[in-house]
């Protein structure tokens, strides 16, 4: 985004405020709330006559909300938290043990598939694609199995676990951090 849309609320906002800086928040944020440092996308300035200047000054320490990025709604915790990593609101180590503590679906060919199945990734790489909810699960697979994401990980062989494959909410998991946790547990 080079810059926000000014809207004729901005300019009435403005038109108020003359030689000053008209500032755009993030639009996770409710009216009227405290809003913190990286929650401001940016400012705009503000001539003597109340007219917004189109030189838009962004915020270093902006993080866009799940809403600013029109992320889906997320139907768990283990979603939520994805997109809480996304968005550089949690930390990326905070995922490995929450796929362990998490049932995810996987891939099955029938009611007795009880394998772990792997598929080549864009890059050709071979994965094990899981998902978080039944929303994420691709239309061409026949069926799905639910299985503990601890399970899975012992499970893995060795190749990475991808969680919701066809994103927007996806992870990718070395098999050896999984391994490793679940060890160590």
């Amino acid at each position: 985004m080079d810059h926000p849309e000014i809207t004729l609320d901005m300019r009435a906002s403005a038109r108020s405020n003359p030689n000053s800086w008209l500032y755009v928040i993030d639009p996770g944020f409710a009216p009227g709330v405290e809003v913190p440092p990286w929650g401001v996308v940016g400012a705009y300035p503000v001539d003597a006559d109340g007219e917004i200047v189109e030189r838009f000054r962004a915020n270093a320490e902006y993080r866009p909300s799940p809403v600013a990025l029109r992320l889906p709604m997320t139907s768990n915790p283990l979603e939520r938290l994805i997109q809480l990593v996304h968005t550089r609101h949690r930390d990326q180590r905070e995922l490995v043990p929450a796929v362990l503590g998490t049932p995810l679906l996987v891939y099955a060919c029938g009611r007795d598939d009880q394998r772990v199945t792997a598929f080549p990734d864009r890059g050709g790489r071979l994965v094990v694609p899981a998902c978080t909810s039944a929303a994420h699960v691709p239309a061409e697979w026949p069926g799905v199995r639910e299985v503990a994401g601890a399970e899975l990980a012992a499970g893995l062989g060795g190749l990475p676990l991808v969680v919701n494959p066809l994103g927007p909410l996806t992870a990718v998991f070395p098999a050896k951090d999984l391994r490793g946790l679940v060890a160590s547990r």
